[in-house]
């Protein structure tokens, strides 16, 4: 979304000499998308985002009608249209390659990909609607070059071999010098410092370590096979190439032969030897797979719509000039084998399409309240925001940010020069409730050694009651001493203790049929569906105290090291029922800033948290759920 802004705000892509408030982070390869789609929400007058969502309906169209004209190119008949269709309704990919359920760049050059061979193989001016859809497919995604060059080399392939026909080497020479003129103007924009990235960047990101820095042409071959071996052992290679599925891949392109259909063969087989040469190349094998496995579906596709004609459909073999030299019965048994894999393939489908929309929905999951934020900074003009984040993009999503002088990275400023003028910034930090650990941010509290956390319980009535600290992110809690008057607790009791997704908006009010299997499928590794709401298991400890007199405040003691913690703090009554809760995920900032802090030394601070520059002390200031406002307190602790 953040490129998509970009061209939204920069739509001829320079920035006139306008400060940015980071450097932009497309790449010239990557560029058609966020160009595109920056340019329709410019026009449009919709934000990124709202262009970022309707993206995935545009290019699901787009998609289905590359997918239509190159169907009824490979034969009109709808009992293929149809039957690949169904089958494509329901390719999902994998997390290393999208299939067609993440709208991104790799699908559009998929989709361009599939359009270019419609256009070489299957019109009457290949070069004239190829050589378009190529110069685009070299700048939508990094491995735009690897399927222009293997669309090249299938197209003389076909050409010379099926066709004997020469004169497509001088198409080839054409495309060739298109694809340099590509490249080599992408580098001379990269070293100009035109553009953040070229096509070498991309290269240098792909390129395997372990192939460079092999020692010589015996270490390097090592290497190959190693890397060649890992690609073809797994799954999702075995299934269709020497695994369940093998049979209906060697039918379809049984079938293809057969009806001298032989520009997919011929693609099929380029793109099978490109997969293989780039394994031991490339550190992502499998982004070579996805072209390769759209095309393995459509063979099945094929080779499934003749078997379903066959069968359903008297005369058929007089229709295609077929005679069979099989009996009926063996025939008829052979052919109902493979509709019995054809269904045990769509079923696996099915559920994996359940399992990765699933995955996808409970992946990253936060929770911003992005209005108030956006409000928020608008309330004070005069203010600087450095924001300390993991996805920067995402704060240069929002409308205005890549020129907006308020939101400041930390590498444009220092704690030292804001310790100068501190009432000028606020500070964003993060702490993500639901993200895994590395991606969770950096805003906690800070619980100083031999320092006190103190919490309010005024208005709580005399009895019994239970202290939970709840994921607060401590592996233990052996040097806290609960006070409260009196009485002091230094025992813990720890148990798990499971963080839950929200309910609510988690899942679609309405379900489809392939997400109510609740059991393992056959032949699939892991469930469809979730079938709880725990997002990771975690510790509570707690311990049970008296309140036996009205208190305003109780303490927690820390005679260890120095703390940072999160997630919650429960007091439970045990007498009448109820909780007080100090949430520091998503709590009130009134009640983290008015309900709890520090005691030091005899003296009373606010609730300080780190999460900044280091060493860097804040106070709270508002609170977005994952995403928290800090103002400046102190460097260092003791604060001065």
């Amino acid at each position: 979304m953040s490129n998509i802004e970009y061209f939204r705000e920069f739509p001829f892509i320079s920035k006139g000499g306008i400060e940015l408030t980071s450097p932009p982070i497309y790449n010239f390869n990557k560029i058609t998308h966020p160009l595109v789609f920056g340019w329709l929400s410019l026009l449009l007058g919709v934000s990124a985002e709202t262009m970022f969502y309707w993206n995935f309906y545009i290019g699901l169209a787009l998609m289905g009608i590359a997918l239509y004209f190159l169907f009824s190119r490979i034969d009109s008949s709808p009992w293929f249209v149809v039957t690949a269709f169904v089958l494509f309704a329901f390719y999902e990919g994998k997390g290393s390659y999208h299939g067609f359920s993440w709208v991104t760049p790799s699908f559009y050059a998929i989709a361009l990909f599939l359009s270019g061979a419609t256009a070489l193989f299957y019109s009457k001016r290949p070069v004239a609607y190829g050589l378009p859809l190529i110069v685009l497919l070299l700048l939508t995604h990094s491995t735009g070059i690897y399927l222009a060059v293997l669309l090249l080399l299938s197209y003389i392939l076909n050409e010379s071999i099926t066709k004997k026909n020469i004169k497509p080497l001088i198409a080839g020479i054409l495309f060739a010098l298109a694809i340099s003129i590509v490249v080599l103007l992408a580098e001379f924009l990269y070293r100009q410092h035109l553009i953040p990235g070229s096509f070498t960047t991309s290269f240098q990101n792909y390129q395997k370590g372990d192939m460079v820095y092999a020692k010589d042409w015996k270490e390097q071959s090592i290497v190959a096979i190693q890397s060649i071996y890992k690609t073809v052992k797994m799954n999702d290679f075995n299934k269709y190439f020497y695994g369940l599925y093998t049979p209906l891949v060697g039918y379809g392109l049984f079938a293809l032969v057969r009806q001298r259909k032989l520009p997919l063969v011929m693609l099929f087989g380029v793109l099978f030897a490109g997969l293989i040469i780039a394994s031991p190349l490339s550190r992502f094998p499998m982004r070579f797979f996805y072209p390769l496995e759209v095309f393995t579906w459509i063979i099945i596709a094929y080779g499934l719509s003749v078997i379903i004609r066959k069968l359903f459909m008297s005369g058929v073999g007089e229709i295609h000039g077929e005679t069979s030299r099989w009996p009926t019965w063996t025939r008829k048994v052979f052919e109902s084998s493979m509709l019995i894999i054809a269904w045990l393939f769509l079923y696996n489908a099915i559920y994996q399409k359940a399992d990765h929309t699933t995955y996808v929905k409970y992946s990253n999951v936060r929770f911003f309240d992005k209005e108030r934020f956006l409000g928020f900074m608008k309330q004070n003009p005069e203010k600087r925001f450095v924001v300390f984040t993991k996805m920067r993009d995402i704060y240069l999503s929002y409308e205005g940010m890549w020129q907006n002088p308020q939101l400041l990275f930390p590498e444009k400023s220092d704690p030292q020069t804001i310790a100068q003028s501190p009432s000028d910034y606020f500070f964003i930090a993060e702490n993500h409730r639901f993200l895994d650990e590395n991606k969770r941010g950096e805003a906690h509290v800070f619980l100083p050694e031999s320092a006190s956390l103190w919490l309010s319980v005024d208005g709580l009535q005399p009895g019994r009651y239970r202290l939970e600290m709840i994921d607060t992110g401590l592996p233990r809690i052996d040097g806290l001493r609960l006070f409260s008057g009196d009485s002091v607790v230094s025992s813990w009791q720890t148990d798990d203790y499971p963080v839950r997704f929200p309910d609510e908006g988690m899942t679609p009010p309405l379900l489809l049929p392939w997400y109510w299997q609740l059991d393992k499928p056959w032949l699939f590794k892991k469930r469809p569906i979730r079938q709880d709401n725990i997002a990771r298991i975690t510790k509570r400890y707690s311990c049970e105290f008296r309140i036996d007199r009205p208190l305003k405040i109780i303490t927690l003691e820390n005679n260890g090291d120095d703390l940072s913690l999160n997630g919650v703090i429960r007091i439970v009554d045990l007498d009448r029922g109820g909780s007080r809760v100090f949430d520091f995920y998503w709590g009130d900032e009134r009640v983290l800033k008015n309900d709890l802090g520090l005691m030091y030394d005899g003296r009373r601070y606010p609730l300080l948290w780190s999460g900044a520059y280091p060493g860097m002390l804040m106070t709270l200031e508002k609170n977005f759920r994952d995403v928290k406002t800090f103002s400046f307190y102190s460097i260092g602790w003791p604060a001065q």
